[in-house]
């Protein structure tokens, strides 16, 4: 999962990317997922300014 601006959510998303205000969240078939802090980031996220393409 792609967070655009990921770098204003907080906690950050543990993925780091190239771009400085890009994080990642690796979420993997097996993996146990918290979904409590996924649904808060969802959240946040959407509350932040979008991209214009």
């Amino acid at each position: 999962m792609a967070f655009l601006n990921g770098s204003s959510l907080r906690p950050l998303p543990p993925g780091e990317s190239k771009t400085p205000n890009t994080r990642y969240l690796d979420i993997r078939e097996d993996d146990s997922l918290d979904e409590a802090q996924f649904t808060a980031w969802v959240k946040q996220a959407s509350k932040l300014p979008g991209e214009h393409m």
